[in-house]
């Protein structure tokens, strides 16, 4: 039972802190996407590689100009 209890809430907190630790590193807020990644744990690593992408696109776009 407990060994069960620790295999699903193992990806519980480990996508919000990886989510979290992205976004921090790119300039975001550490707590809000943190709670994002609680409230969405696996679509929310997806969520903030597109923005981090966009930001560096957007970032090349500004420094080519």
């Amino acid at each position: 039972m407990l060994e069960a209890l620790v295999v699903i809430l193992t990806p519980l907190f480990f996508m919000p802190l990886m989510t979290a630790f992205m976004a921090y590193n790119h300039g975001r807020s550490f707590w809000r996407w943190f709670g994002v990644g609680c409230g969405l744990p696996y679509v929310s690593l997806f969520v903030i590689m597109f923005v981090v992408h966009r930001d560096k696109k957007r970032l090349a776009v500004t420094v080519a100009a």
